[in-house]
């Protein structure tokens, strides 16, 4: 009988690899730090969110698209 396995078991076993589990670790910073630097654009206006059914969309405000 084959037994499947998760999402959850590869992450794991990816946690508790030696060298993986740093590099992920990273990437998590890495991902987070870039989250907040899109929010603060977001807020000083210079990133646009548009919401749709589709999904999420960043869009360059107009004013931004002036000064670059």
């Amino acid at each position: 009988m084959v037994v499947g396995r998760t999402l959850w078991d590869f992450i794991i076993e990816a946690f508790q690899t030696p060298g993986i589990g740093v590099i992920l670790i990273a990437l998590l910073i890495l991902f987070e730090l870039i989250l907040i630097l899109i929010l603060l654009l977001v807020h000083n206006g210079l990133l646009d969110l548009k919401f749709s059914y589709g999904g999420l969309g960043l869009e360059l405000h107009q004013l931004a698209a002036l000064v670059a």
